[in-house]
């Protein structure tokens, strides 16, 4: 959905396929987007279901292909590459720019920095089921693929698209299938993804989104044509730093209406309905005030729940605690939609396991 959205915002009419079944649903579309869910798993299992999902396309010659990775290349990225290159055909090369300059992710001497950090300072270090202990791209990738990884440093990248399309038809023509670029700024993905399609060689993105959108940018006719919008609708139950400094940025520029959940209480089985109903009768006695309405469970660090403590006095393992959360933000923006009917014009959720559930709770098929 990150690329997606990027996608979106560039004109193009993109969809979120949920269910396979429903993959004829999207002929219209001009990118489709599935998740393959493979970030915690044995890489074995991960190289399935990339393979999997390649798959489900029979006219693969006429597509163009990204395989997306996390902007801070946890999981199995090695093994999701080898997966894509091969499904797709021995003539396929993989270009990797993982930088993301939005988002404060530069690639400058085949160090990924996040927000000028080295990525192995950072907290993706101690992330718990992928941490992440190099800072060399090249090495990340390379630690879990069978293939030899080449790089095209930031300083052939500055000099601009010829100079890098050289480099990567150099590079394709000694065999190499991986190809790691460095990239600061959105003017050097936008000359990366100039070279390679300028190259004609057959390749798959492999980046955070920023790279795939440069690539559709020259592949692809744009709607220019914006949607109006009317209130937008938002579930959060992401409780990283980042998200409460977003939702901080949000209350200073957009001035919405933000009502945090008493998260503990929907663990608590005799207090979950009142808090859940609590939370819909706030927005609905105030969204006239406001276009953008947001319902969180975390506005300082103070509000994350430990789990550890929660463990013994509700018997509940972690795992069980968040889907007791997710599950109760869903029903909050369910009901309000329930409510409000037209007035809200999109939904937008965070983490994953929000949006998840929150599709389950409307029977979404796919997402536009």
């Amino acid at each position: 959905n990150d690329t997606g959205a990027i996608l979106a915002q560039n004109g193009l009419k993109v969809g979120t396929l949920l269910k396979t079944s429903c993959l004829k649903d999207f002929k219209d579309f001009d990118v489709i987007c599935l998740t393959t869910n493979s970030r915690g798993i044995l890489p074995s299992a991960a190289y399935e279901k990339v393979k999997n999902a390649v798959n489900l396309f029979t006219n693969k010659d006429d597509l163009f292909f990204s395989k997306r990775v996390d902007s801070t290349l946890r999981g199995n990225v090695g093994a999701e590459i080898d997966s894509i290159i091969e499904t797709l055909g021995n003539d396929t090369i993989a270009i990797v720019v993982a930088s993301f300059p939005s988002s404060g992710r530069v690639s400058i001497g085949d160090i990924l920095l996040v927000n000028g950090v080295p990525l192995e300072k950072t907290e993706v270090a101690k992330d718990p089921t992928s941490p992440v202990s190099i800072s060399r791209v090249t090495k990340i990738v390379e630690k879990q693929s069978k293939y030899n990884v080449e790089y095209i440093s930031l300083d052939k990248v500055l000099k601009g698209s010829d100079v890098i399309k050289d480099e990567i038809l150099e590079k394709a023509n000694n065999n190499s299938k991986i190809i790691v670029i460095d990239a600061c700024t959105i003017t050097d993905i936008n000359e990366i993804a100039k070279a390679c399609t300028e190259s004609k060689l057959k390749f798959v993105a492999i980046d955070p989104g920023p790279f795939t959108a440069a690539v559709a940018n020259i592949l692809s006719q744009k709607n220019e044509k914006l949607k109006t919008r009317e209130k937008v609708l938002c579930g959060i139950g992401s409780a990283s730093n980042l998200t409460r400094e977003q939702i901080n940025f949000l209350r200073v520029k957009y001035n919405p209406l933000i009502v945090k959940t008493n998260t503990i209480d929907f663990l608590n089985e005799d207090k979950k309905d009142k808090e859940i109903n609590r939370v819909i009768n706030e927005i609905i006695d105030k969204e006239n005030n406001y276009n953008l309405l947001v319902v969180t469970t975390t506005i300082g660090e103070s509000d994350v729940l430990d789990f550890s403590e929660i463990r013994d006095t509700y018997s509940l393992t972690k795992k069980e605690c968040a889907n007791l959360i997710t599950d109760a933000i869903a029903i909050i923006l369910y009901e309000v939609i329930n409510k409000l009917g037209s007035k809200i014009g999109g939904v937008y959720t965070s983490g994953g396991d929000v949006t998840e559930d929150f599709c389950a709770k409307i029977e979404a098929d796919e997402i536009e």
